[in-house]
């Protein structure tokens, strides 16, 4: 699962800071912030409250990732009792493997064997350069093929111009976003919120 340190290290690239201008919003040295992203020092509660107003994300969510901590079944007994699910890692989708607005399930390539809250995980190979610097190709992302509501600042997978690609969405306004975003440029705003198809769980690294 993603660390403290990748979490810091992909919120900074998402809001396109480098780690000097990082450590000179947090009031720390740049090797401070080095070592908070490859993990060698863990920053304190102060910093990590700082940290998430500057990155405009959670100190919850530094600490611990994309974890509902008001959820009973995420504290350590409802871990251990939640069962393992073996989620399948498909081939990337195409438009052909959507069938009534919903991803139609692809033949597995493998499995991975995760406790995940989700109802119906399933695992692709990150491949997209635009989401690279988020997903790196070569990482197995989990998505929930039941995405719930869009929500401002997750990323999903969507059907764009005959294509199944993945992206952030962000509204107000509504836009889909490549990671890290430079610029409104890099952004595709709609008028119509589109249908997404499937919400990013979580990433994993091969090692």
């Amino acid at each position: 699962m993603n660390s403290i340190g990748y979490r810091i290290k992909q919120a900074r690239l998402d809001q396109g800071l480098s780690q000097v201008e990082l450590a000179q919003a947090a009031n720390v040295s740049q090797p401070t912030v080095a070592n908070w992203e490859n993990d060698s020092h863990v920053p304190r509660q102060i910093a990590l409250d700082k940290l998430a107003g500057i990155l405009s994300t959670s100190a919850t969510w530094i600490r611990i990732g994309d974890i509902d901590i008001n959820d009973a079944a995420n504290t350590s007994a409802g871990y251990l009792t939640r069962p393992i699910q073996h989620v399948p890692i498909s081939a990337w989708p195409t438009i052909s493997n959507i069938k009534d607005g919903k991803l139609s399930m692809l033949p597995a390539r493998d499995y991975i064997a995760l406790s995940i809250l989700a109802d119906k995980p399933f695992a692709l190979i990150a491949n997209d350069p635009a989401m690279a610097a988020h997903f790196p190709v070569g990482v197995a992302i989990v998505f929930d093929a039941t995405p719930g509501e869009l929500a401002s600042g997750k990323c999903y997978l969507f059907a764009v111009n005959e294509n199944i690609i993945l992206r952030r969405w962000r509204s107000a306004p509504d836009r889909l976003e490549a990671l890290p975003n430079q610029s409104a440029v890099d952004a595709e705003f709609v008028e119509t919120r589109p249908r997404p198809l499937a919400r990013v769980v979580m990433s994993l690294r091969r090692h």
